[in-house]
């Protein structure tokens, strides 16, 4: 079986400089509902919804602050993917680091194989 090598990218270092200068950054998404009072008024909520120990969990968002969750959960998934591509540079640097896996010769160090029995 063929391994295919893992293309080169950018370094940890640059992926790690790339995440840190990341503003805020949030997992989710962010879904609307309406509803109508009782004076037949609609009125709409915003929520950011995330997934944490196995449960669906949800934020009410103010109207006023949406555009800034907006942006942090487009900034989650950049995030996601920051993630991945450090984890393919750290594989990238553990396989170039690691001695090549050779088989060893099956032969004597003199050469000579060991008599066959009958």
């Amino acid at each position: 079986m063929k391994i295919k090598p893992i293309p080169e990218g950018r370094s940890r270092a640059e992926i790690l400089a790339s995440i840190a200068n990341l503003p805020d950054a949030i997992q989710g998404s962010i879904s609307s509902y309406e509803v109508q009072t009782s004076s037949g008024r609609r009125i709409t909520y915003h929520k950011l919804q995330y997934w944490a120990d196995g449960k669906n969990h949800a934020i009410h968002i103010p109207k006023e602050r949406l555009e800034e969750f907006k942006a942090a959960v487009k900034n989650g998934g950049r995030l996601r993917e920051l993630v991945a591509e450090l984890t393919e540079a750290t594989a990238r640097d553990i396989l170039s680091a690691a001695p090549s896996l050779k088989k060893k010769s099956s032969r004597s160090p003199l050469g000579a194989r060991p008599a066959r029995r009958r």
